[in-house]
């Protein structure tokens, strides 16, 4: 069965449109990051930090591989492998949850368990990555939402209109 995959920056808002729009579809949520530290026993930092970015993306295919019929929150840098690409394109619906910089940094200014953003300045770090990874974004998405000053409960809304 097809699933849904949700993509975009962190603090895009993914986690927690994930859990509503899966409600509302009849379907579970899948929060990718959290199955991933559920079954390698570590924090997304830890690995980040003890394996590598590479292995991370490692993990995330082999659980893409097992996900059906569902709402996957994914992580923001999933896009960064043609597998997991792939896989979301052959198995379901690419939404992209689009927010700008300023929303971006007012989400995530308390947030302290970012692998990629320890030890930075915020609005740089965030800069550099949503510059590295917007064209991505655009290029693989089934449908697009624009996020900012919107609720989840109205992001969610938004998809399913468009679905």
């Amino acid at each position: 069965m097809i699933n849904i995959y949700l993509v975009g920056m962190m603090g895009s808002g993914k986690s927690t449109v994930g859990k509503i729009l899966a409600k509302q579809l009849g379907k579970q949520c899948i929060d990718l990051d959290y199955q991933i530290e559920k079954k390698v026993g570590e924090s997304i930092e830890s690995i980040f930090q003890n394996e590598g970015e590479l292995k991370f993306r490692y993990y995330e295919t082999l659980e893409l591989k097992k996900i059906s019929n569902s709402v996957v929150a994914c992580g923001g840098g999933i896009i960064l492998s043609n597998e997991n690409l792939n896989l979301m394109k052959r198995n379901g619906r690419i939404i992209y949850l689009k927010a700008t910089l300023d929303e971006l940094e007012r989400r995530l200014i308390k947030s302290k368990n970012r692998p990629l953003l320890k030890n930075r300045d915020l609005r740089d770090s965030l800069e550099k990555i949503l510059n590295e990874r917007k064209r991505k974004y655009e290029s693989i998405l089934s449908i697009s939402v624009h996020t900012d000053g919107l609720t989840p409960l109205e992001v969610s809304n938004a998809i399913l209109r468009k679905l």
